[in-house]
C-alpha cells in the first residue's frame, strides 16, 4: 500500500515562520551560547510564532532553480513535490541573521569592516534566487547610545550598510553583556517576525505573478500547486483566513482536472492533502459546518472514483484514511471548545473510517484470492522501488514523473499494483487498523451518550476479532455486550451473538464458553428453530459425554480445534466439571423459583420449602442432582434430590419439590436465606446450572406480552427468599402481687408467682426484673439502693409447679414507670424422632404509677408563735414543720431530723415530735425545733434542712422482710437576719380582769458595744388606765439593762391593744 496514504508530518505541523542564525559559535563561545538560548527558550506561547534554526557560516543552501522565461512549452509532472513544504519549513529561511562580534571603536574596525561585507556577500550568493531577508546583528559589550548623541556610531553604521548593501532597518545592536539581554532578544523578535512577513509576502506575490502565463489545458496541475504554495506561505504568515481561501482555490482547481485510471490514485492523494488544510484552517476559523460540508462534497465526489479494478482495496484505504483523518480534526476542535451534538460527532466519521477499512480487507482478501499462485511467484519485489522516494506525491514508484496520462505499460501496472495487493495481504496488520478505528468510534459515542451505536460498534469489533482468529479477545468483547441485550430483551441480536460466542468458543477449545453458549441458544428466548436448537442440545450433551462438538459452518480451523479439544478433554479427569453456570445472568432453559411457605416459622415447627422448576429446552433432559443451599449449610442434607427420576424433564414441563426440615437451636432469632439452586448435569463430565438466590427469572420471557399457559403458571408463584426462626412459644405464666401506687423513694415490694404451664420440666429458669427509668432501682432484697435491673434464677421447674420470688423497687421521681419481666428457661422436646433443647422467652410488663407520699412546709415563728420574716439576732425563735400526708395509704414516721446552718443554734428538745406518729391520707402534724442566731450581719443565709424518714404503717414486714424506714428531705427556706440595738421584754399576766390592777414588767437591754441615751414615753388608752412614769430618759452602758413596773386597769371585756411606747 502507498505511504503516501499517511499524511507527512510537515503537512499536520503548523507551520512557523523560519529564522535562521549564523555566527553563533555556541560551543566555544559562553556569549553566543546565551544568545541562543535566549531565542530558543521554551515559552514560545507570549512570543512571535517564529522557528529558529542555526546554520554555521559555511552552511550550503538548497540551490534555487532559475525562473522560467516562458511556460509555453513546459508541462508539468507531477502536483505537489514531496519535498517543498519539508524544505521551507526547515532549510529555507524567510529571514537569515548574520551575528558579529563588532564594536563602533574597535581599533581594527576598517579589517572588521570588510570581514564583515564579504559574509553578507557570501550568504547572499547562496541564497539567490531565493526571497529570504538578510539582517546584521552587531554584538557588543556596552549599551548604544542614540544617534543623535553617538555621531561616530551613527556615521559607522551608514558606512556598514552602505558596504554591505543592506536597508538600515536590517541592522541591530545587541548588547550581549546586558541584564535585560532577554528583553533585547523580544524586541529582536518581533523585528524577525516582520521580516518574513515581508519576505513571505514576496514570495507567494511572485508565485502568483506566473498565473498570466499559465493555460487550463496543459497547466491544470500547475494552478493547483501555485495556490497551495501561496495559501502555505500565508499560513506560515499566520494569515489563517487568507490560506484557506487559497487551499480552497487550489483544491476547486485540483476538481478540474482531467481523473483517468492513471491519474487519479494521485489527485485523490493530492486532494486528501489539500482537503486536510482546508478542514483543519475552517475548524480554526470556527467554521465547522462549512468544514463538514467541504468533507462531504469530497467524499461525494471521490467515492466512486475507484482506477484499476485490482486497486479497489488502495481505494478503500483512501476512504478509510480521509474518515480518520476528519475524525481527528473534528475532535481536536471539540477539544478546544466546539460543541457538538448526539446527531453529528466524531464518532461517526471514526466510524465510516472502520467500515471503509472492512471493505479494504475484504477487497485485498479476494483480490488476492483470485491471483493465480505462479503469477505470486513471478513477482520481483517491488522492483519499482519505495513512493517515499519519488518527487511527487500520490505517484506510482514504476511510473514516476510520467507526462502522459494513460499507462504505457498495463502488464508493467497490473504487475505493480499485484505487488502492492500482495505486500497488503502478508504484511499490512488490517485487523489492527480495523479495531483501532472502532475503538475510537465507540470512545466517541461513549462520551455522547450512544449507548446503541457504542454497542453495535462493540459487535463488528467482535466480528472482526472472529474473522482474524482472535477468539479470545472476541469471547472477552461478547461477554458486556450479552448482558447488555439480555438486560434490554433484545432477542434476536441477543441470538447473533450467542452463535458468535458459539463460534469463537469451538474454534478456540473453550468447552465451558461453548457449554454455556449452548445452554443460552437452547431457552426459549432466542430466535431459533427447533431443529437448530435441537441440534446444539445435542453438542451439549455431547460435550458432558466428551464429545466434541461438530465444526460451525465455513469454519477453516478444523483441524486445530480438534486438537485444542482433544487436549482440553484429555486434561479432565472423569466426573470433573467443566463449568459452573450461574442462570441469573444468562436466558437458561431452567427457570427456577424457590420460596418458603411462611415468612416466619416458631422454632418447635418444621420449615418448609418449595422449588419449583420450568424446563423450556427442545429436548428431554435429565439431571444427577438437585441442592438448594440455605446461609446454614447444615440444611443441604435435608434439601436435596439425588434421585434422577424425579429430575428427568420432559420440554415445557413445570416439577415441584417440597423439602421440610427442623431449624436448629443456633438459627432461633435469625433468618434463613436462600443461597441458591443448583442443577447438576452430566456423568463422564458434569456441569452445574446454579440459580443464585431464589428466582432465575430477572432475563426470564415471563415478562413477554402474551405469556403460554405454563409460563403463567411459574409466573403466579409469589416468593419469599428468607423466612424467621422464632422463638419457641413460651407456656408459662408470671403474676405480679403489689397494693398500687408506690410511692416515691419507698423500698417497693413485689411478690411474684412464675407458674409451669409446659407438659415438660423447665430448667435453667433466668427471670430478670428491668426498670424503663433511669432513677429506678431493682433489687432482691428490701433495699433503698439497688441497681436498674435484677436477676432471679431457678434451676429446674416442673411441669405445674410453681415458683414465688419477691424484688423490691425504688422509684425516684413521680409520675407512671414501667418495669419489665423477661423469663428465660430451657425445655427438652422431641421434633421428628430427635431430641432437642430449646430455649424460650416469656416477657411481661408492668405499668407502676409512683405519687408523691408526703408534703412538708416549714415557717420561722417566734416564741410566741408569730410569723417571723426577719431572724432576730440574739433571740430565741422556733421553726415550725407541717408535714401532710399525700399518700392514700396510712403512714408511720420513725422521726424527723433537723440540720441547721452553722450560724443557727439548735436547742435539743428530746425525740422528734414526730417519732411514731401515724398520719392518716390527709392529716397533718407539725414538727417544731427552737433555735437562736448568736451574731451576725444583716443578711440572708440558708437555713439549712429537714429530713424525715417514713413507711406504710401496714407493711412491717413481707413474709419474713423487713420493710425499711425511706428518707425525704426538703430545705429550709432562705430567711434574712435581723440585728436590733435594743432588746425589749415585756412580762404581763396571760389575761385580766376588768377593773383589777394587773403588773406589768419591761426589761430593756442594751446588747451592743456603744452607749445609747433612751427617751420613753407611753400614750394612753381607751382601754387601760395605767399608773407609772409616763415619760423616762434611760442612759444605757455597753450590756446594761433597764426595768419598769407598770400597773394597768382595765377598763373592757375584749381584747385589747395595750398603751404604746
Amino acid at each position: 500500500m502507498s505511504s503516501d496514504l499517511e499524511l507527512p508530518a510537515e503537512l499536520m505541523s503548523r507551520p512557523l515562520a523560519l529564522v535562521g542564525l549564523t555566527g553563533l559559535h555556541v560551543e566555544t563561545n559562553q556569549t553566543h551560547l546565551l544568545i541562543w538560548n535566549s531565542f530558543t527558550s521554551s515559552n514560545r506561547n507570549e512570543r512571535p510564532p517564529l522557528n529558529f534554526i542555526l546554520f554555521g557560516v559555511n552552511h550550503t543552501f538548497p540551490v534555487a532553480k532559475p525562473d522560467r522565461a516562458s511556460y509555453e512549452w513546459y508541462i508539468p509532472k507531477g502536483i505537489l513535490k514531496r519535498k517543498w513544504m519539508s524544505k521551507h519549513l526547515n532549510q529555507i529561511p524567510g529571514v537569515l541573521v548574520l551575528f558579529y562580534d563588532l564594536e563602533w571603536e574597535d581599533p581594527s574596525w576598517k579589517a572588521k569592516h570588510a570581514e564583515c561585507a564579504h559574509l553578507i556577500q557570501t550568504i547572499r550568493m547562496k541564497l539567490m534566487g531565493r526571497g529570504t531577508k538578510l539582517c546584521l546583528v552587531l554584538l557588543q559589550n556596552s549599551a548604544p547610545l542614540p544617534s543623535s548623541e553617538d555621531i561616530l556610531a551613527a556615521d559607522r553604521a551608514a558606512a556598514l550598510c552602505q558596504v554591505c548593501e543592506l536597508p538600515p532597518k536590517s541592522l541591530f545592536v545587541l548588547p550581549c553583556r546586558s541584564d535585560h539581554l532577554q528583553g533585547y532578544t523580544l524586541r529582536l523578535e518581533s523585528a524577525f517576525y516582520e521580516l518574513c512577513q515581508s519576505s513571505y509576502h514576496l514570495s507567494s506575490r511572485a508565485i502568483r505573478s506566473h498565473r498570466d502565463q499559465l493555460n487550463r489545458t496543459n497547466h491544470g496541475y500547475l494552478f493547483v500547486r501555485h495556490q497551495f504554495k501561496i495559501g502555505f506561505y500565508h499560513e506560515l504568515k499566520q494569515d489563517v483566513a487568507m490560506a484557506h481561501k487559497h487551499y480552497s482555490q487550489s483544491y476547486a482547481h485540483l476538481l478540474e482536472l482531467r481523473i483517468t485510471d492513471a491519474n487519479v490514485t494521485e489527485v485523490k492523494i493530492v486532494s486528501g492533502y489539500i482537503g486536510y488544510k482546508v478542514w483543519r484552517l475552517s475548524f480554526l476559523l470556527n467554521l465547522p459546518r462549512e468544514a463538514i460540508a467541504h468533507f462531504r462534497s469530497h467524499m461525494d465526489f471521490f467515492r466512486l472514483r475507484v482506477g484499476n479494478p485490482l486497486s479497489k482495496f488502495e481505494h478503500h484505504a483512501w476512504l478509510a484514511a480521509q474518515f480518520s483523518t476528519f475524525g481527528r480534526l473534528f475532535e481536536d476542535a471539540i477539544e478546544l471548545g466546539l460543541p457538538a451534538i448526539q446527531t453529528q460527532h466524531p464518532g461517526f466519521f471514526y466510524q465510516q473510517a472502520a467500515q471503509q477499512a472492512i471493505q479494504r480487507k475484504k477487497a485485498c482478501y479476494q483480490d488476492y484470492a483470485a491471483l493465480e499462485q505462479t503469477a505470486i511467484n513471478n513477482l520481483t519485489p517491488l522492483f519499482f522501488g519505495e513512493s517515499s522516494q519519488l518527487e511527487f506525491y500520490g505517484q506510482r514508484p514504476w511510473r514516476p514523473n510520467r507526462l502522459s496520462l494513460e499507462p504505457s505499460d498495463m502488464k508493467t501496472e497490473n504487475d505493480g499494483i499485484t505487488a502492492l495487493l500482495v505486500r497488503e495481504r502478508l504484511q499490512v496488520d488490517l485487523t489492527a487498523m480495523i479495531v483501532g478505528a472502532l475503538t475510537n468510534a465507540v470512545n466517541q459515542f461513549k462520551n455522547h451518550r450512544s449507548p446503541r451505536m457504542k454497542q453495535y460498534l462493540l459487535v463488528q469489533m467482535a466480528e472482526e476479532y472472529c474473522r482474524s482468529e482472535n477468539y479470545m479477545e472476541a469471547l472477552t468483547l461478547l461477554e458486556p455486550l450479552l448482558w447488555d441485550y439480555r438486560k434490554d430483551f433484545w432477542w434476536m441480536p441477543l441470538t447473533s451473538l450467542l452463535q458468535l460466542g458459539l463460534r469463537c468458543a469451538y474454534l478456540s477449545g473453550r468447552p465451558a464458553e461453548y457449554f454455556t453458549y449452548a445452554v443460552e441458544l437452547c431457552s426459549r428466548v432466542t430466535i431459533k428453530s427447533l431443529e437448530e436448537k435441537t441440534h446444539v442440545f445435542d453438542n451439549l450433551v455431547g460435550i458432558l459425554q466428551k464429545r466434541m462438538p461438530p465444526s460451525p459452518p465455513d469454519s477453516c480451523d478444523y483441524s486445530s480445534a480438534t486438537q485444542l479439544w482433544a487436549d482440553q478433554f484429555a486434561s479432565l479427569a472423569k466426573g470433573a466439571c467443566i463449568t459452573t453456570i450461574v442462570t441469573n445472568t444468562i436466558s437458561s432453559f431452567v427457570e427456577v423459583k424457590a420460596t418458603f411457605t411462611q415468612k416466619q416459622f416458631a422454632a418447635e415447627d418444621v420449615v418448609e420449602l418449595e422449588v419449583h422448576v420450568i424446563y423450556t429446552g427442545p429436548k428431554p433432559i435429565r439431571f444427577t442432582s438437585l441442592h438448594v443451599a440455605l446461609n446454614n449449610s447444615a440444611y443441604l442434607p435435608f434439601c436435596q434430590v439425588k434421585n434422577s427420576d424425579e429430575l428427568e424433564f420432559e420440554p415445557n414441563q413445570i416439577r415441584h419439590y417440597e423439602f421440610e426440615f427442623v431449624a436448629q437451636a443456633q438459627d432461633i432469632g435469625t433468618e434463613l436465606q436462600i443461597v441458591s439452586v443448583t442443577f447438576e448435569m452430566g456423568d463422564e463430565l458434569t456441569a452445574y446450572l446454579r440459580c443464585e438466590g431464589s428466582s432465575s427469572e430477572e432475563f426470564s420471557p415471563l415478562r413477554s406480552e402474551f405469556p403460554s399457559a405454563t409460563e403463567k403458571g411459574l409466573a403466579g408463584i409469589f416468593v419469599l427468599n428468607t423466612t424467621e426462626i422464632l422463638p419457641r412459644t413460651a407456656n408459662v405464666e408470671l403474676v405480679v402481687h403489689h397494693e398500687a401506687p408506690a410511692l416515691r423513694g419507698e423500698c417497693y415490694p413485689l411478690h411474684l408467682e412464675l407458674f409451669n404451664r409446659e407438659n415438660e420440666d423447665i430448667i435453667n429458669v433466668t427471670l430478670t426484673v428491668t426498670t424503663s427509668s433511669s432513677n429506678g432501682r431493682v433489687h432482691d432484697q428490701p433495699k433503698i439502693d439497688g441497681n436498674v435491673s435484677a436477676q432471679l434464677k431457678n434451676e429446674k421447674l416442673t411441669a405445674g409447679q410453681t415458683c414465688q420470688w419477691n424484688v423490691f423497687a425504688q422509684m425516684e421521681q413521680p409520675g407512671n414507670h414501667c418495669i419489665t419481666f423477661q423469663v428465660n428457661y430451657e425445655i427438652n422436646s422431641e421434633m421428628r424422632k430427635n431430641s432437642c433443647t430449646y430455649k424460650s422467652q416469656y416477657v411481661k410488663t408492668l405499668e407502676l404509677e409512683t405519687v408523691q407520699p408526703v408534703e412538708c412546709e416549714a415557717q420561722f415563728q417566734t416564741i410566741q408563735f408569730q410569723p417571723l420574716r426577719q431572724i432576730p439576732v440574739g433571740e430565741e425563735c422556733v421553726a415550725v414543720m407541717t408535714v401532710t400526708n399525700l399518700s392514700p395509704f396510712p403512714l408511720q414516721f420513725e422521726q424527723g431530723v433537723w440540720k441547721f446552718d452553722t450560724l443557727l443554734t439548735n436547742h435539743p428538745m428530746g425525740n422528734s415530735q414526730l417519732a411514731g406518729l401515724i398520719l392518716q391520707k390527709g392529716e397533718k402534724a407539725n414538727d417544731v425545733a427552737v433555735l437562736s442566731l448568736d451574731n451576725g450581719d444583716n443578711r440572708q443565709i440558708r437555713t439549712g434542712s429537714y429530713t424525715l424518714k417514713w413507711k406504710r404503717s401496714n407493711q412491717s414486714k413481707v413474709e419474713g422482710y423487713k420493710i425499711p424506714y425511706s428518707a425525704s428531705s426538703f430545705d429550709l427556706p432562705e430567711m434574712e437576719t435581723w440585728s436590733v440595738p435594743l432588746r425589749i421584754h415585756v412580762t404581763l399576766p396571760a389575761h385580766g380582769y376588768v377593773r383589777e390592777a394587773m403588773n406589768m414588767t419591761i426589761v430593756i437591754h442594751n446588747p451592743g458595744p456603744s452607749y445609747i441615751e433612751l427617751d420613753v414615753y407611753m400614750s394612753s388608752n381607751d382601754a387601760f388606765m395605767f399608773a407609772g412614769n409616763k415619760q423616762v430618759k434611760y442612759m444605757f452602758a455597753q450590756g446594761s439593762e433597764s426595768l419598769s413596773l407598770l400597773n394597768c386597769f382595765p377598763f373592757l371585756d375584749q381584747d385589747s391593744n395595750l398603751s404604746r411606747g
